[in-house]
């Protein structure tokens, strides 16, 4: 058994965190500073902090999202799971990166010094997209990274562990019907997905796919019913409805407004709850005192420091 009690009901006796009701709860910048001043306080928020997930998101921070080497340096500090993205090449090899055009967001790419910024990973070979390098915004030429074949992430942390247990993955796919251009038809990249799936070697309790996609979980579920499906969703008010609607026992939901209320209701009903992404100290000791299962962060050096505080 894995809590003595929910780890929601447990939340709720932490009076001192400032937890509000969803309706009364204010923005992330007006919530007042969490206050742990008690050892009683302490112990639970460590209890609760111990039995969570930690999932590196698309890695850790400082490192070029979805690359080997943040993926690794995650485990490394900690994370049991590495959350990564899925897109696919024009010679439908599946890799990980988190956008169609590899030179936005956080990263910065490049293909032999030239500029990505309307270049679609859809419109290349692996062989080209495989020469890819990025970086953080503010990096060195010598610390960039590849972008991965999902293959190779299988083939890399096959045998990984981390406190002695195999290292996990967290699969998201997209598959956006206004961006058509940027995949193959759905139920061939669904094959290419499952495919490169069955032939990793890797149990299935080591990983689940989650989308924002609910329908292309649907459909992936169809096609492989012993694959865990999980749907990926903004606000943890509708993640009853989306986890029982595609028959899941997890879901992912942002973070702001999960509270004890909304992780016991999910926890009677059988379902876990793993929240994303926050990364301040603030925002990950919210999520700690809510009970939630787990946690999708840039940060999980940031988690494990604040765990072993609270566990001192």
């Amino acid at each position: 058994m894995r809590h003595i009690l929910s780890p929601a009901m447990v939340a709720l006796l932490i009076s001192g965190v400032g937890l509000t009701t969803l309706a009364q709860a204010p923005s992330p910048i007006q919530r007042r500073p969490f206050s742990g001043d008690t050892l009683g306080k302490n112990a639970v928020m460590c209890l609760i902090a111990k039995n969570m997930e930690v999932h590196g998101h698309r890695g850790i921070d400082g490192y070029a999202n979805n690359t080997i080497a943040s993926f690794k340096a995650a485990y490394d500090a900690g994370a049991d799971t590495a959350e990564l993205d899925l897109m696919i090449t024009g010679d439908d090899q599946i890799v990980t990166a988190h956008d169609p055009i590899p030179n936005i967001q956080a990263e910065r790419c490049s293909l032999h010094g030239k500029s990505l910024e309307k270049a679609a990973l859809r419109n290349m070979s692996y062989a080209e997209a495989s020469q890819i390098r990025c970086g953080e915004r503010h990096y060195s030429e010598a610390h960039t990274e590849p972008i991965p074949l999902l293959r190779d992430v299988f083939s890399v942390f096959k045998d990984y562990k981390v406190a002695g247990k195999p290292t996990r993955l967290n699969i998201e796919i997209k598959y956006f019907k206004d961006q058509v251009q940027y995949f193959p038809a759905e139920e061939q990249y669904l094959e290419l997905i499952l495919k490169e799936i069955r032939q990793s070697g890797w149990s299935h309790d080591r990983f689940f796919v989650q989308s924002f996609n609910h329908e292309t979980l649907r459909n992936l579920k169809a096609k492989a019913p012993d694959i865990e499906v999980v749907p990926l969703i903004w606000d943890a008010r509708g993640a009853l409805e989306a986890a029982s609607k595609l028959g899941s026992r997890l879901v992912t939901t942002g973070w702001p407004q999960l509270t004890p209320e909304v992780v016991f209701g999910l926890h009677q009903k059988g379902i876990r709850v793993v929240a994303w992404t926050p990364n301040s100290v603030e925002e990950l000791k919210w999520v700690i005192a809510s009970g939630a299962d787990g946690v999708i962060t840039d940060r999980a050096d940031l988690f494990m420091k604040i765990r072993d505080e609270l566990c001192e």
